[in-house]
């Protein structure tokens, strides 16, 4: 259904510049997983476009008030899937720096309902300009044609969320993409938990079969994240058997990671459901989704 990136390795063992930017053929024939790697980049490029002192999370607060006003705050956390304790701190933040004001709800007495205030809806505004800089940046790689039907695709990736995104800020493809990735995050949860992985074991287990053997550092730059996460990651994966860890025969400084049998029967085992779940994608976007593909790994390239 759809063709594969190569994913070969240098002599040395060192991941090529497109591992390093991608990973494995074996995660890029995944859409999920380009979404990934998408929202990573999407976060960059708005966090280097709106002021430091400036949450990405409060812009969504605004912008989902400035659309349904008045809200209470658990109607605004149960809008943005955000649990209690993290809503109570953005709009403490948010009221502290005067963008919205409290009142009883009308509807009831017992909680508050929540508003923009001027400063709000201006710095909404502001914020937005910023999120369409940031979405240049993204989508630099794209024409404008090519921008259009990534956000359309999307949009169809969407299509099924019992709650529509945010009017104001889908028109903004790095905010789409975060809420596709976030959609297919859960469902990869969904599909992986009977077989005792998450997504992101799955991407290292994926990762150390393409690269044998593998040591921390190399994992870390293929996956995109910090040595210390990476150490992480293999420290969970060792004390649950599915990866051994043991010095390097070249150089006695560095770990070489392998999956354990266990590690590679988990792995099949969570191909088959990822499969699936590509197969469920492909079936509802239908010729958008070879499309869809083609835009993001253009994006990420």
């Amino acid at each position: 259904m759809v063709s594969s990136a190569s994913s070969a390795t240098t002599p040395d063992g060192a991941a090529t510049p497109e591992q390093a930017r991608l990973g494995p053929a074996a995660l890029t024939r995944h859409v999920g997983y380009l979404l990934r790697r998408a929202y990573v980049l999407s976060n960059d490029c708005s966090k280097s476009c709106i002021p430091d002192d400036t949450q990405l999370r409060e812009v969504e607060v605004l912008a989902l008030l400035a659309e349904r006003e008045p809200m209470s705050q658990r109607e605004l956390g149960d809008g943005l899937f955000v649990n209690r304790s993290v809503m109570v701190k953005l709009l403490d933040s948010i009221e502290a720096k005067g963008w919205v004001v409290r009142a009883r709800n009308r509807r009831d007495r017992r909680s508050y309902a929540l508003r923009l205030t001027t400063s709000g809806s201006r710095t909404l505004a502001d914020r937005l300009a910023d999120l369409s800089s940031g979405d240049d940046q993204l989508t630099a790689r794209l024409n404008q044609r090519e921008r259009r039907w990534l956000n359309r695709c999307l949009l169809d990736v969407l299509d099924d969320r019992d709650l529509a995104p945010i009017a104001s800020l889908s028109r903004h493809s790095g905010y789409l993409i975060a809420q596709a990735h976030q959609q297919m995050r859960w469902r990869a949860e969904e599909r992986l938990a009977p077989i005792g992985l998450g997504p992101r074991d799955f991407g290292v287990l994926n990762v150390l079969a393409a690269n044998r053997p593998c040591s921390q550092n190399q994992l870390a730059a293929i996956i995109g994240v910090s040595p210390p996460a990476a150490l992480t990651f293999v420290d969970e994966l060792e004390a649950g058997g599915l990866v051994t860890r043991r010095r390097s025969t070249s150089d006695r400084r560095v770990y070489d990671v392998r999956l354990t049998d266990e590690g590679k029967r988990r792995l099949e085992a969570a191909r088959d459901a990822a499969t699936e779940l590509e197969h469920d994608v492909a079936t509802r976007l239908g010729d958008r989704y070879d499309e869809l593909r083609r835009l993001l790994l253009t994006l990420l390239a």
